[in-house]
C-alpha cells in the first residue's frame, strides 16, 4: 500500500496530466499478467496487438514481464516518470525516455531491494545486475512496442483520455479535490481519513511518499490493474487511476462478417432490428462520444447520425449530455440492455454512475 497525505498538498494542487508512458506500461502489464486474453473491452485489441508484436518481432523483455507479475501488475516507481500536468504533456514517448535513461543503478537497485525483502527473484536479476544495461534495452523497445501495439489506437486512446480529463477537471473546479477524488474509477484507490491510499496487489506493507507538495493523477485507458505511483524531487507525487472509455478498443465487426448484398451479417440480431447504420450508432456509443466524432468513426453524414441520436435519446436508449461546449451521447441503462440483449459480438457493462 501507498499512502499519499493530501493535506500536505493543500488540495489546491492537485492536477490531471496524461502520460503515454504510463499508458505504454499498463498496456504492457495486461499482456504479461494474463494466461490467455484480456477481458472485455480490452480482448479485441489484446489479440491483435500480439498479432502485431509477432509480425513485427517485437518481444517483451525477459526480466519486465515477471516484475509485472511477481507485483501484480505494480511498477517500481524508478521506471514511472512523472507527468507535467501542461496541455501537451504525455503525448510523446521520447520526451519520458531521457529520464529513464538517466536513472542511476543505485536507485534501481534500492528499490528492488525494498520490494523484495527476501531478495531478488531470479527473473529480475538482470535488471538488479545490471541496471544501465536493462533500461537502455527498455528504452529501445518501447517506442517499438508503441509503434506495434498502439500506435493503430491512438485517436481512440487519445479521445478517451481527453473525454475523461474534461470530466474530472469539471468535478476538480466545481465541487472541489475530494469530491475528485471520490469519482475516480477502482477500489484500488481510495482516500482514508486525510491520506490517499493506493492499495497495489502482491505488497507488503505501507510505502509513505514524503514531502507532498503537488498531486497529479494521470488517466489510463489500460488502467486496469496498473496501481502505479511515482515521485519527483520537486515533491510531485503522481498517481494512476483508470479512465472511462476504455470501450473504444472494443472495434467494429470487420467487413466479411457482413451478408450477402450488404445486408446484415446472419445472425446479427441488432442490425436485423435496427438497421445497419443505427446499429452502427448504438455499437458506436458503448463510450461517451460526440455527433461529429462518431460519424467519422462509422463513415456517416453528421446530418444522418444526428437523426439517429434523437429518436434513440427519445427512446430512452441513449442519453446527451454537455461538457463545456461538447455535446456528449452515450448508452443510457435500456441502451446497454439492448445490447447486451441482442448483440451477441460483445459483453456491454452497465453504465457507471457520472458525477454530473
Amino acid at each position: 500500500m501507498i499512502e499519499i497525505p493530501p493535506r500536505r498538498t493543500g488540495y489546491g494542487t492537485v492536477r490531471i496530466a496524461d502520460s503515454r508512458l504510463w499508458e505504454t506500461y499498463g498496456s504492457i502489464g495486461l499482456l504479461s499478467t494474463r494466461q490467455g486474453l484480456a477481458p472485455w473491452p480490452y480482448t479485441n485489441w489484446d489479440r491483435a496487438a500480439r498479432r502485431s508484436l509477432t509480425r513485427a518481432g517485437v518481444t517483451i523483455p525477459g526480466w519486465l514481464a515477471p516484475l509485472y507479475r511477481i507485483r501484480g501488475g505494480a511498477l517500481p516507481s524508478f521506471l514511472l516518470v512523472v507527468p507535467s500536468p501542461a496541455l501537451s504533456a504525455g503525448r510523446d514517448l521520447a520526451a519520458d525516455l531521457a529520464p529513464l535513461r538517466a536513472v542511476s543503478p543505485a536507485r534501481v537497485r534500492e528499490e528492488l531491494d525494498q520490494w523484495f525483502p527476501q531478495g531478488v527473484p531470479a527473473e529480475v536479476r538482470p535488471l538488479y545486475e545490471d541496471p544501465r544495461a536493462r533500461l537502455a534495452e527498455l528504452c529501445e523497445f518501447l517506442p517499438r512496442y508503441w509503434h506495434a501495439a498502439l500506435a493503430p489506437y491512438a485517436a481512440p486512446l487519445r479521445v478517451a483520455t481527453e473525454e475523461d480529463i474534461l470530466l474530472r477537471a469539471r468535478i476538480l473546479a466545481t465541487q472541489g479535490p475530494e469530491r475528485l477524488l471520490g469519482s475516480l474509477r477502482g477500489r484500488r484507490l481510495a482516500r482514508h481519513g486525510d491520506t490517499l491510499r493506493l492499495h497495489v496487489a502482491g505488497a507488503s506493507g505501507r510505502i509513505a511518499v514524503p514531502d507532498v507538495s503537488r498531486l497529479v493523477l494521470v488517466p489510463l485507458v489500460f488502467g486496469r490493474g496498473a496501481p502505479y505511483a511515482a515521485s519527483a524531487p520537486d515533491g510531485t507525487a503522481a498517481v494512476a487511476y483508470r479512465a472511462e472509455g476504455a470501450a473504444v478498443l472494443v472495434g467494429e465487426t470487420p467487413p466479411d462478417r457482413r451478408g450477402p448484398a450488404g445486408g446484415p451479417a446472419r445472425g446479427d440480431r441488432l442490425e436485423i432490428l435496427l438497421g445497419r447504420s443505427r446499429a452502427g450508432v448504438v455499437r458506436g456509443l458503448v463510450a461517451p462520444t460526440t455527433t461529429s466524432d462518431l460519424a467519422a468513426t462509422l463513415g456517416l453524414a453528421p446530418s444522418t447520425v444526428s437523426e439517429h441520436l434523437a429518436s434513440l435519446v427519445a427512446a430512452g436508449v441513449v442519453r446527451r449530455r454537455r461538457e463545456g461546449v461538447r455535446v456528449l451521447y452515450e448508452l443510457d441503462g435500456p441502451g446497454v440492455a439492448l445490447l447486451r440483449h441482442m448483440d451477441t459480438r460483445r459483453r456491454v457493462n452497465a453504465p457507471e454512475n457520472r458525477t454530473s
